[in-house]
Formats: structure tokens, sequence, C-alpha cells
């Protein structure tokens, strides 16, 4: 006996009902690529945000994730909090050059997040590259303890790299390793960043031979005293830190990051002078320097605080 096929309200049989399309192989392959790139971007994303530091970084891709996901990708509580973000991070940065004369020079101090916020679209990204360093820098010098902080301040200009540094943290406060990893990391961002800033403002009068950074925090109007019209702005506070060696990377183009970083400081007003005073702002007041047997000079004087 044969089985009746059955039939739908069209008058339709089953075995006339269309089957799917099968997928193309294109579309296979990017469906799985897809799937690919988001399992790496959720494993990136709770890498970065892993709040054990030396879990995520000796057992962890710390370095890759950070990567990854600076400086587009990061995002910032603060944005959702009750109290929001209430502080302004600058980037200040001076270098030491020498002449071709021999004459040995040192610069002014150059706001450098001005003049990367002078380029509209810059201003329009979250967590511009001298805001995060600015941010990282303060945050990690102030989790430093006193003695620590006595050692950032001196000059280490002649030695290669940060190694003789953070060397020099860690004997100085044996129980701070993890604060002192992150202040040397957060110093390697900032003075990579100086380096090229100074190469593109005073490569043209003489070589760099050292660079300076200066992370300033500006508090603005607590958010509950903002209708008060006697309220006002709280001090600033800033890092200390002795004169560092020009850090470069094989992957930086010099000669493009001037291009972009001097069309900048012209919307911002900033020229290339080697010494034309010291900026009229909170940040420089205390940069009273004297100099030193070896021609770089040290800092005195300054406020500090955690934020």
């Amino acid at each position: 006996m044969t089985k009746a096929t059955p039939a739908y309200e069209d008058g339709a049989v089953a075995a006339d009902k269309p089957r799917p399309p099968r997928l193309s192989r294109a579309a296979r392959v990017t469906a799985a690529a897809a799937v690919v790139f988001l399992a790496v971007h959720i494993f990136f994303t709770a890498v970065y945000d892993t709040p054990y530091e030396d879990f995520r970084n000796e057992a962890l891709p710390a370095e890759a994730a950070e990567d990854y996901i600076d400086p587009y990708l990061q995002q910032d509580y603060r944005i959702f909090a009750p109290n929001p973000a209430n502080s302004d991070r600058n980037l200040w940065l001076r270098a030491w050059v020498e002449t071709p004369d021999g004459e040995r020079v040192t610069t002014k101090w150059v706001d450098a997040t001005s003049i990367e916020l002078a380029e509209p679209a810059r201003r329009v990204l979250r967590k511009q590259l001298t805001v995060q360093a600015a941010l990282r820098l303060n945050s990690t010098y102030f989790d430093l303890s006193e003695e620590q902080r006595e050692v950032v301040e001196g000059n280490t200009h002649e030695d290669d790299d940060l190694g003789p540094l953070q060397d020099a943290l860690l004997a100085a406060d044996e129980g701070g390793a993890s604060e002192a990893k992150a202040f040397i990391r957060a110093t390697n961002f900032a003075t990579s960043y100086a380096t090229q800033a100074a190469k593109a403002l005073w490569a043209d009068d003489g070589e760099i031979l050292a660079v300076q950074t200066r992370a300033v925090s500006s508090p603005i109007i607590r958010w509950d005293d903002r209708f008060d019209d006697g309220a006002e702005r709280p001090s600033s506070s800033y890092s200390k830190a002795g004169w560092r060696a020009p850090m470069e990377w094989s992957a930086q183009s010099t000669e493009g990051f001037a291009a972009s970083f001097l069309k900048w400081a012209e919307k911002a007003g900033v020229d290339g002078e080697l010494t034309d005073g010291e900026p009229d702002d909170g940040a420089a007041e205390d940069a009273e320097t004297a100099q030193s047997g070896d021609g770089a000079d040290d800092e005195t004087g300054g406020t500090g605080g955690d934020e």
C-alpha cells in the first residue's frame, strides 16, 4: 500500500517544498572568521580588565591585550559611575638638546596634550594618546612609596633603557614590585611619545640628548558643587621625574609623526623655538631647575598628592 504524500492548503505537496539554499563557501568562511574575531576580542578584553595585575602580566598575554585595546577600544567605567571623571590630565614634556656648535640647551616645557587636542579629529577620540599617557604616569607615580619617588626624580638619561631605573625602584621598596613595574610601563609609554614630540619640535636644532615628562592632573569643580558660584577649582598635582634617554622603536615612523604633530602644534600656536620662556601654567610654576655637573637639570619643588 502506497502512503499518500501530504498536501498543503495551496495544493502543493511536501515533495515540492524547496530546500533552503546552502551557504556559499565565502559566507561560511566569513562566519567562521567573525566567530574567531569575536572570541579573540572577548579574550583580550577579559585579559585587559583582569584586576589582578601580577596574574595578568605573568600568566596572561597582558602586553598583547594592551596593544589590541589601546587606545581606540578602551572604555572608562567612570563615564557611567555616580562620580564621573573629575580631572583634566595633560602630558608636558621638554628636551635637552645639543646644538651643532656644542651648546647644550634645556628647552621650554610644552603641553603636548593641548597640541594633540588642537586637531579636531583628535578631540573626538576617546583616550587621546597624551591623555592616556598622563593618566597612566600620574596614577602609577602616586602609587609608589616615598622612597621610590625619590628614585624616580633622579636622572637616568645615561642608561640605554629603563632597566636600571626599575632595578633601583625594586631595591628602594621590595614590597612595591608591582607598583614599580606599572610605573616603568607608564614611563616607557610617556618617554616614547615625548621622544617623538621632541624630535618633531627640536631635531632641526640639534641632537636630542634626553627628554623629561610631567603628568599633570588638574581637578575640576566637584560634581556636588557644580551649582555653587563660589566653588573654586582644586589645586593641580603632577608627577616629578628626572631626565630619561630618548626611546625609539622600529615600528615607529618619526617622519610621519612629525608631519602630523607639527600641524597640530601650528593650530595650537606652539612653535619650535628652543627657549622662549616657561609657559604660564600651574604645571610649570615650580619647575625651578639648577644645572647639574653633567648639564642636565634636577627638578625641585612641586605639589603632589593622591587623586
